[in-house]
């Protein structure tokens, strides 16, 4: 690695962590706003924005309806709590009745690796999964969207949205 790409990457970081702390910053005035102060030790987190937004499709040409159910494992999906920076994991998972088009899988892990470190409320990052695939299967029968947190303070968290229910 040459001199000129060492700077560019140190400046990468430097944006990244600027964005991140802005982000951070923002998270907590807004907790700050409701009385809630975070707990422990504090870490950075991105803003949803910084999710990856490319997720690729492929044509489904067959007439007969199917359902298709992704389910991630247990661990396998994970966001960071905005009010502790602590990891929030569960199983997400994507059910849906293709029309013309099917998500291609290694862009759909992708996806929702890019989740990791970012810092949303768990029912947010449901709405915006879901956001996220209706705008990609535009013609799907239907689309639902679960993601089932691991309990947390005795606390065990589904969040669903069904398009049929919309």
């Amino acid at each position: 690695m040459n001199t000129t790409e060492q700077i560019d990457i140190k400046e990468q970081l430097k944006d990244t962590y600027k964005k991140a702390l802005e982000h951070t910053s923002s998270a907590l005035d807004y907790m700050a706003e409701y009385g809630i102060k975070p707990d422990g030790k504090f870490g950075l987190f991105f803003s949803p924005e910084t999710r990856q937004q490319d997720i690729h499709i492929m044509p489904y040409k067959h007439k007969a309806k199917q359902v298709v159910v992704y389910e991630t494992e247990a661990g396998e999906f994970s966001a960071l709590c905005p009010f502790s920076g602590l990891p929030d994991f569960g199983t997400l998972r994507v059910e849906y009745v293709p029309g013309s088009h099917i998500l291609e899988l290694k862009s759909l892990k992708y996806y929702l690796l890019s989740w990791r470190n970012i810092g949303s409320a768990q029912e947010d990052i449901t709405a915006y999964v879901f956001e996220d695939l209706s705008r990609i299967l535009t013609d799907a029968d239907y689309l639902k969207v679960t993601t089932v947190y691991n309990v947390r303070g005795g606390i065990n968290t589904t969040c669903e949205i069904d398009s049929r229910m919309q």
